[in-house]
């Protein structure tokens, strides 16, 4: 049988495809890792912190650990991610915004989502500061940065009320003294 060049086309198209969402899958999955890792590492130098000692508080926060970024495989978000961060060819921004949107309303560790609220519960918007810097964290680890950099270099853009900018500064002073 004679060999068909439009099959083998769609073939080589498939596979290209297929690649792209293997390695977006493997970022996320990597990402999530290092969510995981971020938080571990977090525990020991604040261990002094309410959000460690605290029962409610540790249990929160380790359940948006558990959860991170679940958003990003829904309809919303996952070939919108793919094809704006692992494109063939070209990146297709096509629908990302609203994918980046629609992620920043379901994820909490993203300060739009948290900061702009008030909150009947301190506790929990602490959660999702605490859960912010572990984002950020992770992020280092794959970008040879940290939570504090990250923060630093985009201060004049994170819109945070003042008490989340003293309790993140609190939690990088700890990690610094921990890491001396």
């Amino acid at each position: 049988m004679k060999p068909n060049p439009r099959e083998n086309e769609m073939t080589m198209q498939l596979l290209e495809h297929t690649a792209k969402i293997r390695e977006y899958c493997d970022y996320l999955d990597e990402h999530v890792a290092n969510v995981e890792r971020a938080w571990k590492a977090l525990q020991k130098p604040c261990r002094n912190m309410p959000f460690i000692y605290d029962d409610y508080r540790w249990f929160s926060i380790d359940a948006m650990v558990r959860a991170h970024d679940l958003s990003k495989v829904s309809p919303e978000e996952f070939i919108q991610y793919q094809r704006n961060f692992c494109p063939v060819g070209e990146k297709d921004k096509s629908g990302f915004a609203a994918a980046w949107q629609h992620h920043q309303d379901e994820n909490p560790h993203h300060w739009q989502h948290w900061a702009p609220k008030e909150y009947h519960n301190p506790y929990e918007a602490e959660c999702h500061c605490v859960c912010m810097v572990i984002d950020w964290m992770a992020m280092g680890y794959k970008f040879g940065d940290t939570a504090e950099a990250y923060y630093t270099a985009n201060a004049d853009k994170i819109e945070l009320p003042d008490w989340a900018v003293k309790f993140i500064k609190a939690i990088f002073a700890a990690t610094k003294e921990a890491s001396q």
